[in-house]
This record gives C-alpha cells, structure tokens and sequence, in this order.
C-alpha cells in the first residue's frame, strides 16, 4: 500500500511504500549474528583429572568455576592440538590458572589465556581527542561539489562512493543495504560497525546524503526547470559529521560497552507533489530488517544543524526579521510528557519508552549543561512534536531517539522570524551557509557545538556512564 504523505508534515506510520531489501555482495556486506555456541567433547583423560581436582579443591572458593573452566581449556584455541599425553599436568596448570582467575576476576580460562583486556579498568578522565569541525566543513564542500543529490543521479551515486571510500579507509567493513522503491532503482545506506562488549546492543548515529528541491512558497512540492540544491545543509552536515565521528571513534581505540553503528542514509527526502511514495526509507529499511536479538539502545540523528549557538545572527537575518542573538540548537528527543504526534500516528506508547525517553533525555542534559556547560537558552533538549526525520523511524517503533537540529524551517511554517532555512532550495549552498554563518568559522563553530556533545556520548560509553 503507497500512503501519501503531507509535504514533511512528518513519516506517516506504517509501511510507505513497497520497499524490497537487496544485498549487493556478500564481500560487501556484513553478516550480524551471534558466534556459534562452542561445543566440547572431554576426553577420558580430563575427566579423570577432574575428578582428582574435585576431592582435592572441595571447599575451595574457586570450586564452583572448575566445570566451566575444564570444558574451555579442551576447546581453546591455544590448547586444542596439544598431544593427549601433554594434558598429563592439567590438573596443576588449572589450579594455578583458577588461582590468577580468581585474583583477576576472569569467569572463564579463555579470559586468561585471551587476554582480551576485557578486565581492564575502564577509562576515566576526559577523551583523549575531540571532533575536528574543520574536517567535516570540508567534507560539505565535497558533497556539494558532487552536485544535486538527487536520488537515482550521478551526483547521487558518486556521494554514495565517496561515504564508502571514506569509511574503508579509516579501516572499517562497510556494510552496503541496498534497497529499491517505486522512484528508487538503486538506493543505498552506507553502514560502519565499531564493536563494543554487547553485540546485540547498538548505538546508531545516523545522517542522510540524499537531496531535493522543489518550490517552498505558494504550493509546496514543485520541482521546477532550474530547481538543484547543493545540499550543503540538508544534510551534507549529518552525513559529513558522521564520517568525522566514525573517524574519532577508531582515533580512540578501545572497547565501548554498546556496539555502535554509523550510518549514511538514502531516499530520506520527500520527492514532491508529484511523488507516488513517502520519505524516510532508508533508515526505515535498516530499522525494519535489525537481526533477531539485537535491540536500538539509541539513536542519534543529525539533520540540518550547524547554524546554532555560538552562531550569532548576522545582519543579513536581522534584516529579514530575526531579533535574536543567536540560532537555536534543539533536540528533538523521545517525548517524556508529549506523546501525542506520534500517538495519532498509530504508535503504541508503553511504560518501558516513556523510562527510556526520560533517562535519555537526563542524559542529554547532563552532558550539555553539566559537561559542557552549553547555555541552556540556546541549546534545548525538548519533546519531539514534529517527527520529520530519520528518527521517526526509531521512535515510532520502540527505540529511544534524538534529533539534533539548528535553524531548519522557513519563516511561513514556523511563524519565527529566526528560522530562515536554505533548505529544499536553490539555496542549498556552502556559500549561503557561510553567509548565515558569519563566514566559514562560524560554520566551523556551530557544527562543533553538536559534534561535541556526540563525542562526550560517545566517551560516555567507553567509560561505563551510559
């Protein structure tokens, strides 16, 4: 069934579309699933030592862990092609090897002998680098120069290259989903996975690199002769800020309790007036085919920002109205008291996501205002009431989201004169935002006041504070 949206009046719920997902290779694509479980058949020789330990190490406060840890030493790795008489000594090697386990905290001998860090203490402190707005600012002008992104284009594609390139070198497996629609033949969300201790546990911070253009003033949706956008803000800020995220998170090495996923998305953009389809479908796609098991513990969107505090409002916004000091930046975050867009939508609002949405919101809090110390006037965490993006997708079916947001709606659809949005328009460009801005270091500023707080998110996770 095609359901036909309002022009970015929010992803409607349900299925938008007939979507099929496509593999393009399997050299390209990332399997998740569990490991398979390790079965160990113990020789005769083992259980006869077992039963030897046994007498000798009753009462002992290692006993409990004896069975565990003789079936695990048949199996490692480090141990399996030993000759059988070699093993003859294996009742002394464990005892000495439960004795460090006990001492190291170790549950299992392939903690030992691994040494996987696994029980290393985690780190405290502030993380050892941040993020480098100057490097994403650059990666705006690439995808600008790319041309307009429309779906299904040239320019479009060689976006999509360029994410996988980028993602490749700073050493990842990219995982490639691909998808189609009615209007998308070749559409393609560019995935990156750096692995924390629960697998099945995923952070995802997303940004799509898809782009439109159609009239915005009168009837909204037209595309006209003439009519391209670079993109620049919608959203070559998201996509290039998740590259530079992904970078800084392999920078820091080290093992996060989450399994965290960066993500490029495509066909997020409504396509007109004339369009048969909705938007949004390809963080829908992802969020519609997730392993079984595997649960969104959030996910982070970033659409449209970087036009925010400490960006003050140049003349050329003053002229037009705007009698503010400086553009907002908002998260739009999982409701904790206002539920009721998504509600008339259809999703069925449980106990568990109002907890969720109330602990992420606190912990969104805590990192801007307490970390941070942003200004609690211009950077705003708040209920999510307009659902316009890829965190829609999340939130309406269960998973915790927020959406980092600067200046994004024209004057006539959110009666602010501060809110001047180059989007959808040939207005789209580098140098428009550098205008908005106060040139490109303004820009460079904005941008680091979101990549920050991701960042300190992202820390958050490595040292156990999530």
């Amino acid at each position: 069934m095609v359901i036909r949206p309002e022009p970015k009046q929010g992803f409607p719920s349900g299925q938008r579309g007939s979507v099929q997902v496509a593999v393009r290779s399997a050299s390209q694509v990332r399997i998740l699933s569990p490991a398979p479980p390790i079965y160990v058949k113990r020789c005769r020789l083992l259980q006869h030592q077992d039963r030897i330990i046994r007498r000798r190490v009753e009462g002992h406060p290692v006993r409990e862990r004896i069975d565990s840890l003789l079936d695990d030493i048949a199996g490692h790795e480090l141990v399996r092609d030993v000759p059988r008489p070699a093993l003859a000594a294996g009742a002394i090697v464990i005892v000495l090897v439960l004795i460090l386990a006990t001492i190291f905290g170790a549950n299992t001998l392939s903690d030992v002998l691994s040494n996987d860090g696994s029980n290393e203490p985690l780190p405290t402190g502030p993380p050892p680098s941040m993020p480098e707005a100057n490097r994403v600012v650059d990666d705006i002008e690439t995808f600008a120069d790319f041309g307009y992104r429309k779906i299904d284009t040239v320019p479009h594609a060689n976006a999509g290259d360029f994410i996988q390139f980028r993602l490749e070198d700073l050493g990842y497996e990219v995982e490639i989903q691909n998808f189609t629609t009615e209007l998308c033949e070749d559409c393609r969300n560019y995935i990156a996975t750096y692995e924390g201790e629960d697998p099945n546990s995923w952070i995802v911070v997303g940004g799509h690199y898809d782009a439109i253009c159609y009239s915005q003033q009168i009837i909204i949706g037209v595309e006209y002769p003439g009519c391209t956008s670079q993109g620049a803000y919608d959203d070559a800020t998201g996509a290039s800020s998740v590259l530079e995220l992904a970078r800084l998170m392999k920078q820091w090495g080290g093992t996060p309790q989450h399994t965290w996923k960066f993500a490029t998305w495509d066909y997020e953009e409504w396509q007109g007036s004339g369009s048969p389809e909705g938007a949004g479908y390809g963080s829908e796609t992802f969020v519609t085919t997730l392993p079984e098991g595997v649960e969104i513990a959030t996910y982070i969107n970033l659409d449209m920002y970087g036009l925010n505090w400490p960006v003050e409002t140049q003349l050329i916004s003053r002229l037009s109205g705007c009698d503010e000091d400086y553009f907002h930046l908002y998260l739009f975050t999982s409701p904790v008291e206002d539920w009721s867009y998504y509600e008339d939508r259809g999703t069925n609002v449980t106990d568990e996501m109002r907890s969720e949405a109330a602990a992420l919101q606190a912990r969104l809090n805590s990192v801007l205002h307490d970390e941070l110390a942003y200004p609690d006037q211009w950077v705003v965490v708040l209920d999510d009431t307009k659902g316009n993006s890829d965190h829609y997708n999340f939130i309406s079916r269960g998973w915790p989201a927020t959406w980092f947001r600067g200046m994004h709606e024209f004057l006539q659809e959110g009666d602010d004169t501060c809110e001047q949005s180059p989007k959808h328009a040939p207005t789209d460009r580098v140098d428009v935002l550098y205008q908005l801005a106060g040139g490109r270091s303004g820009l460079e500023a904005g941008m680091k006041t979101g990549l920050d707080g991701i960042a300190m998110l992202m820390w958050y996770d490595f040292t156990g504070q999530w």
